[in-house]
């Protein structure tokens, strides 16, 4: 009894944590502010997530965005990927050299 209770207890913390988490949007700092979500960019898109599925979403044609800059220490920050969902996935799963 006391496992089914635990149990119990995990799945209710883990369904809780899932139900808040909203969608992730880009993420910047103080000297690169994200965009708002109007439409201007396409969502945020990781290739790798995605081999077997051409990305055809609304907005796939759209560019990612991003910002970059270079710090004092001379290292540069990215954030973000100003290409779009569908030439990320061409440019890492387009050709037969990747597989």
């Amino acid at each position: 009894m006391k496992m089914f209770v635990a149990v119990l207890c995990a799945s209710l913390m883990v369904a809780s944590l899932a139900h808040g988490a909203e969608k992730e949007w880009y993420k910047g700092d103080e000297r690169c502010p994200t965009p708002r979500d109007d439409g201007t960019y396409s969502a945020p898109y990781n290739a790798l997530d995605h081999r077997q599925e051409y990305p055809a979403f609304d907005g796939a044609d759209k560019p990612g965005w991003s910002c970059s800059y270079p710090r004092e220490d001379g290292v540069i920050v990215q954030y973000g990927d100003s290409r779009t969902p569908q030439q990320q996935w061409l440019d890492l799963w387009g050709t037969n050299s990747n597989d």
